[in-house]
């Protein structure tokens, strides 16, 4: 295969006229001009350019030569800017993973700032509850949900950024709702609603704690979304238990009433493969996520930002930990 370097030096002498003229639009020597031409010479078994007094002239060859590659020259540059799209992440596509519980609460603003920063970046949003089965079956580059406790998966790097507390939501005429926070026996006798799957973690973390405290919640509706979990819980009939982000805006009829006994709170995290760990777009991702948890945790009570690892000196330098230096972006 014809070297692309030397082609590039062909039709550079064709399109000035010289090899002097070429050395200086290149950035290179005349001797060097000479030299990639003399070695193109004798890989293609062809006569490029003639002597011509003290300049030179370009053979029928040569010019038919430089006339071809040129396509094929100009493909090539277009691939190198695509690289350097990718590498900057400009271009491409992102298919990011998200849990129920950030879905009205951050996707929305993150993907307009994603969005905003890489426009031509394909970003793909995906629901899903962003457990490890659903890392290891789904094509995510990028998850955010729930701190997982099964154990880490090696291709994935994850950063937790905010720990919370969890809150009754209950209609505004319901005797809880003027309680300043509320024990989870408190609940004991009221008849729960929520949009969790009884059997899954999520739901299952806050039926332990109900049992630590003496009683098992009865679940009496089991909606698939959670707008209808908020709809029977302004009834006044039923209450609900929910991570402290997720009662932020909540509808006129309905109050969020801190639980404070006993102490229930979950983690959340960003999790990234580790061949993207790099890419500028999840590195972003990283960064705006932790913005934002400092941001919830100067405006809600009992939301705590969990600030990023400290990046070695090696990370700063190399960038082989990119997800862990957010403030170098």
């Amino acid at each position: 295969m014809l070297d692309p370097l030397k082609l590039r030096v062909l039709r550079s002498v064709v399109e000035t006229g010289s090899i002097r003229a070429s050395a200086e639009a290149l950035g290179y020597t005349p001797s060097a001009v000479s030299q990639h031409l003399s070695s193109l010479r004798r890989e293609t078994g062809l006569e490029l350019v003639e002597r011509s007094g003290r300049g030179i002239v370009v053979t029928a060859h040569g010019r038919a030569l430089a006339e071809q590659a040129g396509p094929a020259l100009d493909a090539l540059a277009a691939l190198d800017r695509t690289v350097q799209d990718l590498r900057s992440g400009r271009t491409g596509s992102l298919r990011l993973g998200y849990a129920t519980s950030v879905a009205s609460t951050w996707i929305p603003e993150l993907a307009r700032d994603v969005r905003g920063r890489f426009p031509d970046l394909g970003l793909e949003l995906v629901l899903r509850s962003c457990s490890i089965d659903d890392l290891l079956e789904d094509d995510f580059d990028v998850a955010v949900g729930e701190t997982s406790s099964s154990p880490a998966v090696a291709e994935w790097q994850a950063q937790d950024f905010l720990e919370e507390g969890y809150v009754a939501i209950v209609g505004r005429r319901h005797p809880l709702a003027a309680r300043q926070s509320v024990q989870l026996m408190d609940l004991a006798e009221e008849d729960w609603v929520t949009d969790d799957p009884p059997a899954s973690p999520w739901f299952g973390r806050i039926v332990s704690a109900c049992r630590a405290a003496g009683f098992t919640p009865c679940v009496q509706i089991n909606p698939p979304d959670f707008s209808t979990v908020l709809g029977f819980v302004a009834t006044g009939d039923h209450v609900t238990v929910q991570p402290s982000l997720i009662a932020q805006d909540l509808r006129a009829d309905l109050v969020a009433v801190p639980i404070d006994s006993p102490a229930l709170r979950r983690r959340m995290s960003v999790q990234v493969r580790r061949t993207l760990t790099g890419h500028p777009a999840a590195r972003y991702i990283v960064r705006r996520l932790h913005e934002m948890a400092e941001l919830r945790a100067r405006e809600i009570d009992g939301v705590a930002h969990l600030n990023p690892p400290r990046p070695r000196e090696q990370d700063v330098t190399t960038g082989t930990e990119g997800l862990l230096v957010p403030a170098a972006l």
